[in-house]
């Protein structure tokens, strides 16, 4: 207090000379933060004016540019703090602190580009396992019953990944299925692949089961084969493929961020104040659901959700999208896996005409036909047009063809989510045929049109009218139009429609009015939500009392539903509980469909999850789902600790290493994946070695760390010459015959080294003046040694 007496008093005698000066500067802070110091125009005790020049780089681009020339001035470098204002950006002066605080509205945020397409670099993986093999079971048993029929079923999936040779090795993944019903067992063979990946082209080549990638009005579906293409999502994930999107955002304060875009977190961070324009968000094909949950700093917290239409159709300049299968289709049945009579060969290719324009060709040949088509998207400022069209060609020589236009458009009342709120299409087909591999498939003719249209009127409400007719190939038509009011109160909407139906077979068209209520809270921390809904066109009502069981250990979730409508009611209660080395789970459910005589049917389900690994001889048992994992375990130094992997700031963890290894996945492949990682019961002034490790792992590459080392003591101790002076500020080594460790000595001579192991160690220091000695460091249960004081004598004449 008495120094911040003398420094008004000093500041109150001295504001004679700074009248006649007029400037003197003073540290600025924002948001709790100090930027700066800036040049200030005084008049009497008050600040009346602040350098521009100085301001401006100080603040930065926190400030939009729009103020910065609104308040420049031709002949003066100082700006008044009323003109500020005036456009947002308020400065006030702290006599007590002799300090300027800072604030700044929303209207005068500067706009800062965040880019998460960042530009691609070259995949670089960590170092990973030559050999590693994760298993992951799931056991359910299921109890149904309903007046006096019983059944029972018990079954174990058991899904399995090797990886040989790294991320760029080969990589194999089966499925198993065992399963008994009513005493009866039964084997099923899933899905068995072999690929390997080349992320850097990029191209992945698959063999064995593998899915079709289409194209156009290709048909998807299943094959044993080859197939290959370029895979851009998974292979390149942080690569900005196409079209620019961006996504604003302001924060009033510094925050803690978590951005999760389609159940992905795509960052998890602090981050200051200020307006933000998050551009090229990792998004796919048509609605993109974009939620921001923030922590600020003065505790409170907020979640905000946006909404973003993306046509993933369009491809950058230059850039090649392509893809080739050919095999025999197969299905999956009660018996697993099985393969069909015929076979299929067929792919596509996309090509960046440019960054408006995408030109593409697919097609393929089967043993009942063959089918040949081509697409082109453009983009536009009035919307993007897409148009697909293809020729079929059966083995009875009927020749068929299909043609689709889609148009999208942000028009008047789309919002703030900048997505398109207006979408047409048209499509029209006669005698076409997509699965031409299958010989009972029958040709197609049809028109269809459809109409959406969504207008966001305000923050409350909203009209969304839709509508659509059908012909088919023999004259049929049918007709239908629905319009919906929607308003928004907090976690309230109400709404309100129509639904008009009209086809050959009904003699006056039907038509509906229908009111929807819903409500929904949340907590964010604690994973608590309610919701309820009803609609009076079904009259369903449902309501929903849970709390999600996030993957952290000790985490407990559960769910209780309800649902009645005019044909049914049903009642439901989950509960789960996530371990360690499994996650378990149990359900209970009733169904009773009014039209059946038999009652009310039950059922209670009980299911369990776990996870082992082994990454070149190591083994991990924990919870992992298929893709890149982790196995960690404990030195034996670390005997009867535990080391907790993946945590958070709440203390929370993925998994646990204890006398076995700990497992825990790395979820996203061939992107930079932190692990936070804690051992909380170690040895006083044990060094476990880095708090933080960076993975960049393959698609399924299994990596493993041992946690701790012989050389994890802390040893301190104290130096002093042959007269029993301490070695006052003198640097030093600790040395034997694998390597050194430095030291510094402080004023009592005393010295303090981390990441030593039991032994003799020669001491040397780095000073002609003193000879070598020598420190015996013990092995002892203890990881913080003292190993008290040592006499290095001086080389004669030096010490006296």
């Amino acid at each position: 207090m008495r120094s911040l007496a003398s420094a008004c008093g000093a500041f109150a005698f001295f504001l004679p000379f700074l009248a006649q000066a007029m400037t003197i500067s003073l540290p600025l802070t924002l948001n709790g933060r100090q930027l700066g110091n800036v040049p200030v125009s005084l008049s009497g005790m008050d600040v009346e004016a602040v350098s521009l020049e100085s301001l401006k780089p100080v603040i930065g681009s926190r400030v939009s540019d729009h103020v910065w020339q609104a308040v420049a001035k031709a002949d003066s470098d100082l700006v008044s703090l009323t003109a500020l204002a005036e456009q947002g950006v308020e400065i006030s002066f702290d006599p007590a602190s002799l300090s300027l605080n800072a604030s700044i509205q929303d209207s005068a945020q500067g706009k800062t580009n965040v880019n998460f397409g960042g530009g691609y670099r070259p995949f670089t993986p960590s170092e990973s396992g030559t050999f590693s093999w994760l298993n992951n079971f799931n056991l359910s048993h299921d109890e149904s019953w309903q007046q006096d029929d019983a059944s029972r079923s018990t079954s174990l999936d058991w899904l399995t990944q090797i990886n040989l040779g790294g991320a760029v090795g080969l990589n194999l993944t089966a499925a198993n299925y065992f399963g008994v019903s009513n005493e009866e067992g039964k084997f099923r063979r899933g899905e068995i692949t072999a690929f390997m990946d080349w992320p850097n082209l990029p191209l992945r080549a698959y063999a064995g089961d593998v899915q079709m990638e289409t194209s156009g009005h290709m048909s998807t579906g299943s094959l044993g084969g080859i197939s290959l293409g370029s895979a851009y999502k998974t292979l390149q994930p942080q690569r900005e493929i196409g079209p620019e999107n961006q996504q604003e955002l302001i924060l009033q304060e510094a925050a803690d961020l978590q951005i999760v875009v389609n159940d992905q977190v795509i960052f998890s961070g602090w981050q200051e104040a200020g307006r933000f324009n998050l551009m090229n968000l990792p998004m796919a094909n048509g609605a993109n659901d974009i939620v921001v949950h923030i922590s600020y700093l003065s505790g409170k917290k907020e979640t905000r959700v946006f909404s973003q239409f993306y046509n993933s159709n369009l491809l950058k300049e230059g850039l090649i999208n392509y893809a080739f299968s050919a095999g025999v289709p197969s299905t999956f049945s009660t018996d697993g896996v099985e393969y069909q009579n015929g076979w299929v060969a067929g792919g596509f290719v996309e090509y960046g005409l440019s960054a408006a324009v995408t030109v593409g060709m697919n097609g393929n040949i089967a043993q009942h036909g063959q089918l040949l088509g081509a697409l082109a998207t453009v983009g536009t400022e009035w919307g993007n047009l897409s148009a697909r069209a293809s020729v079929s060609r059966s083995k009875d020589d009927v020749v068929g063809n299909k043609i689709s236009l889609n148009y999208e458009s942000e028009i008047i009342g789309s919002g703030e989510s900048a997505s398109p709120n207006l979408r047409l299409s048209a499509e029209y087909a006669d005698d076409f045929l997509s699965a031409l591999w299958q010989d009972d498939q029958v040709a197609t003719s049809y028109a269809r049109y459809l109409a959406n249209y969504r207008w966001t009127i305000n923050d409350r409400w909203s009209l969304t009218l839709t509508g659509s007719y059908y012909e088919d190939g023999y004259d049929a038509e049918q007709t239908s139009f629905t319009s919906l009011v929607n308003w928004r109160h907090g976690n309230l909407t109400l709404g309100g429609g129509v639904n008009y139906y009209e086809n050959d077979e009904l003699a006056e068209p039907d038509t509906q009015y229908f009111l929807t209520l819903g409500w929904r809270w949340a907590h964010r921390d604690h994973g608590y939500n309610v919701s309820g809904s009803y609609n009076s066109q079904n009259n369903r009502a449902r309501v929903d009392l849970g709390k999600s069981g996030i993957e952290r250990v000790g985490s407990v979730g559960y769910r209780v539903q309800a649902e009645y409508d005019n044909d049914q009611d049903s009642e439901s209660a989950q509960l789960s509980y996530t371990a360690n080395r499994a996650r378990v789970e149990a359900e209970v459910s009733r169904t009773n469909i009014n039209a059946d005589p038999s009652g009310a049917s039950y059922s209670a389900i009980l299911r369990g999850n776990t996870s082992i690994g082994f990454v070149d001889g190591k083994l991990g048992w924990g919870r992992a789902t298929s893709g890149p994992f982790l196995i960690a375990n404990l030195h034996p130094t670390l005997s009867g600790s535990s080391a907790r992997l993946g945590t958070d700031q709440n203390d929370g963890y993925r998994a646990a290493a204890t006398n076995i290894g700990g497992l825990m996945p790395l979820e996203f492949a061939y992107a930079e994946r932190n692990v936070d990682i804690n051992i909380p019961d170690a040895p006083l002034g044990y060094n476990w070695g880095e708090s933080r490790l960076s993975f960049t792992p393959g698609a399924a590459t299994g990596h493993a760390i041992t946690l701790g080392s012989d050389n994890a003591y802390t040893v301190k101790g104290i130096l002093v010459d042959s007269l029993g002076n301490p070695l006052s500020y003198l640097r030093g080594n600790l040395i034997n015959a694998e390597y050194a460790l430095p030291f510094f000595t402080n004023k009592q001579g005393r010295f303090f080294v981390q990441e030593a192991a039991p032994g003799t160690y020669r001491v040397e220091i780095n000073d002609e003046r003193y000879q070598t000695g020598q420190i015996e460091i013990p092995r002892e249960q203890s990881s913080l040694i003292d190993v008290g004081i040592h006499q290095i004598a001086c080389e004669e004449t030096s010490c006296k």
